[in-house]
Formats: structure tokens, C-alpha cells, sequence
């Protein structure tokens, strides 16, 4: 049940960024860059009240102020608590962050960078990567000491927040470059104003949308395996929470060993099938993107696994021949 409503959220989350990922290219002034998500909307939500009157400029000023302070909020209660620790103490520059980010993102015409639409991504980039140092000190804090059951409870958290950046990665990143591929060729194609030249022109481009969706497919396809390989590796887990010589824990690591190889050989498959198309059908395509991958890492992670695999068979021997020989 649990896992079910894990991949409900996973679709929920895949629903909102490609939702957002439309609206930065429809909206480009709303919605600029994930990473100045929420603040970039509250800045132009808090401006927009701040300019109704003086009420609305004074429940602006409160809501501004109730934002930022929201991390020290945080770390009086686990002051109260007696749970805060010197990582803690971070939460404290996290408020002052947030209130140079949302001062900015209310007033972007103060805050100038030289690249043009960059200064909204590095105010958001700044705050969430001083953010997320702080989470990761603060779990390798947590379970710098704890016992197994612990462990294996903040690797499962762990795996799903991977499952989280992956959904982010397909639905944002790679959804997101294949609209800006659509849009830069929508773009060059409206140069032709006749509207028998024009239609002509776009019959010509269908080949080329036709391919930056497969690369799109592509590029995704990776990622989507590492979902797959991640609620396995979850069921792994627990079959050896519960018994780490069972059949079930076996079956459940071989699973897991035998699809990771099956996905990397299909991953690498098709990156190889998509470039000899591009070569087959370059002369009907306006653009090519052709990549040469090659995968150490998961090849590293594969091996890894199935060596795992071989380890628990034979933890599962040595313990079926002891409990014979007693």
C-alpha cells in the first residue's frame, strides 16, 4: 500500500513539472527556472499586494518577514525541544538567505548580473544549495551512529528521493530541452511568411520533430530504469530486514541483478540504434545530436549488484549447511 501511494506521488510530481516545464516556455516571465521555485511567484505575488494600497503593502511586509523567518521558527522549536545540535545553527543563515533572496525576487530590478535571466537561477541555486548542505550534514549527523533497522529505514528514504530526482530529471530537464529544441525550430521556421511556403516547410520538419522526440525517449530512458531499479532495490531491502537467508531475499537480490543487466544493455542498445538513424536519415533532418556514451558507472553499479547477488547465495548456503550440520 505503501509503495502504491509512493508512485501515485511520483505521478502527482511528474504532473506538476511538466505543468511547469509548459509554463516556463508559455509564461517565461512567471515561471523563469525550477530552482527560483517558489520564490520567484511569491516575489511577484508579494510586489503585485504591496502595490494595492497600504493594507496590502503591510500584509506584504508580514507575509515577507513570516517567509524568511520560517528557518529560525524551525530552530527555536528544536531548541524547545532539546533535538538541535551545532548543524542546526545553519537554519540561521538559511533565514538570512531568505531574506536577501526574497528581497530580490519582490525588487529584481536591484539585484543585476551580467548574463541576461541569470540573476533569478543564482539567488535560487545559492539558497537551495546552502538548503540541501544542511540536510546532508544533518542526516549523515543522525545516522552517523545508529543501528541497522535505522540504517535501512534512511537508505529507503534515501532511494526514494532518488526517485524523486529522477522524476525531476525526465519531466523537467529532458521534457524541458525538448521543448526548447521544438521552439528554437518553430522559431527559424516562421521566418517563411507565404502560407504554401510555410506548410511546406513545416512537412520538412516533421522528420526533425519526429527524431527529437525519440531522443527525448532516449535521453528519458535511463532514468526511468532507475525508478524501476529502485523500487527493487526497496523490495530488497526489506525481504533482508526481514530475513537475509530467506528464498525471498535471494529471488528479490537476483531480480534486482538480473534487470539492472537487462536495462543497461537496452539503455546502450538504443543510444547506438538512435545515431546509426541519424546517420540513415540525416539528410531529412535539420538538426543531429549525436552522443557517445559510455557507461562506467553503471556498468560499476551492475557488477556491484550482481556481486551482492553472489554474496547473499552464498551467505544463504553457508547458513542452510550449518543448520544441517547441527
Amino acid at each position: 500500500m505503501k509503495q502504491k501511494r509512493f508512485v501515485l506521488f511520483l505521478m502527482i510530481e511528474a504532473a506538476v513539472l511538466g505543468i511547469f516545464c509548459l509554463l516556463r516556455i508559455e509564461v517565461s516571465g512567471f515561471f523563469t527556472t525550477i530552482v527560483a521555485f517558489p520564490f520567484e511567484q511569491a516575489g511577484i505575488g508579494l510586489r503585485a499586494l504591496s502595490l494595492s494600497g497600504k493594507a496590502g503593502n503591510a500584509a506584504a511586509i508580514f507575509l515577507y518577514l513570516l517567509f524568511s523567518l520560517s528557518p529560525c521558527a524551525y530552530y527555536i522549536l528544536l531548541v524547545k525541544k532539546g533535538k538541535e545540535n551545532k548543524i542546526d545553527s545553519l537554519l540561521i543563515i538559511l533565514s538570512i538567505l531568505l531574506f536577501i533572496v526574497n528581497y530580490y525576487m519582490i525588487n529584481p530590478g536591484l539585484f543585476r548580473v551580467n548574463v541576461p535571466g541569470g540573476g533569478k537561477m543564482l539567488l535560487g541555486s545559492v539558497f537551495y544549495s546552502a538548503f540541501f548542505g544542511y540536510v546532508v550534514l544533518r542526516v549523515l549527523r543522525m545516522y552517523a551512529s545508529a543501528d541497522e533497522v535505522r540504517l535501512q529505514k534512511g537508505l529507503l528514504l534515501l532511494l526514494c528521493f532518488m526517485n524523486l530526482v529522477f522524476v525531476y530529471v525526465i519531466c523537467w530537464q529532458e521534457l524541458g530541452k525538448l521543448l526548447s529544441s521544438i521552439m528554437e525550430i518553430k522559431s527559424a521556421n516562421s521566418l517563411f511568411d507565404m502560407e504554401a511556403e510555410y506548410l511546406s516547410m513545416a512537412s520538412q520538419l516533421m522528420p526533425t520533430y519526429l527524431f527529437l522526440v525519440i531522443r527525448f525517449l532516449v535521453d528519458a530512458l535511463p532514468y526511468v530504469f532507475d525508478i524501476v531499479i529502485v523500487f527493487l532495490a526497496m523490495r530488497v531491502l526489506e525481504e533482508l530486514a526481514c530475513d537475509r537467508y530467506s528464498d525471498q531475499a535471494v529471488a528479490a537480490v537476483k531480480k534486482l541483478a538480473g534487470f539492472c543487466v537487462r536495462a543497461l544493455a537496452v539503455t546502450v542498445a538504443s543510444g547506438m540504434l538512435f545515431n546509426i538513424l541519424q546517420l540513415l536519415f540525416g539528410g531529412l533532418l535539420y538538426q543531429v545530436d549525436v552522443t557517445i556514451a559510455i557507461p562506467v558507472s553503471s556498468v560499476i553499479f551492475v557488477l556491484v549488484v550482481l556481486l551482492m547477488a553472489r554474496y547473499i547465495q552464498e551467505d544463504q548456503k553457508l547458513k542452510q549447511d550449518n543448520d544441517l550440520f547441527i
